[in-house]
């Protein structure tokens, strides 16, 4: 048998269907940078004015749909009571069917730091309010944090030019 028994990198296995001649992969890298280009300039559509509020509409939706999915996984015993566990699908599935909405007039930048960071406020009240858990100054001051670090990224990112 001529040959190492086992071969080395770039060589296939011995099958010519896993040989890439060089320069072979040229026209794909051509073709997923153009798709990349294309993907991106989808990615921030500039938003006229009315379509504007409808996007932020679409983001207090996915936020409402995110903390009730939040708040009843808390309560679905790891998904096994069948009531609580429905509610967190279909909530899950319309927070982020109304995200992509969102997406298409706001900045990913601004929509996912104010969803979060608004989601994050509102399931740690609702935590305290119907839950009974702590929130004590600790607490309060980290939401505030978030809080301001939401607004300082709206206000400095580029959402003002979609």
């Amino acid at each position: 048998m001529s040959g190492p028994a086992h071969p080395g990198p770039g060589e296939g296995g011995g099958h010519d269907l896993f040989r890439v001649e060089p320069g072979a992969h040229e026209p794909l890298a051509d073709l997923a940078a153009a798709a990349g280009a294309r993907i991106g300039e989808s990615m921030h559509v500039p938003a006229p004015g009315p379509r504007r509020w409808v996007a932020y509409l679409f983001l207090a939706i996915a936020i409402a749909a995110g903390v009730t999915g939040t708040s009843a996984l808390s309560v679905s015993a790891g998904l096994t009571r069948p009531g609580p566990a429905l509610v967190v699908g279909l909530a899950y599935l319309a927070c982020f069917l109304a995200m992509t909405r969102a997406l298409r007039a706001i900045p990913i930048s601004v929509v996912y730091a104010i969803w979060s960071g608004v989601g994050i406020a509102l399931v740690t009240l609702i935590g305290w309010r119907l839950f009974g858990q702590s929130l004590e100054g600790g607490e309060v001051a980290g939401i505030a944090l978030i809080l301001a670090g939401v607004v300082v990224i709206h206000l400095f990112s580029d959402a003002h030019a979609h």
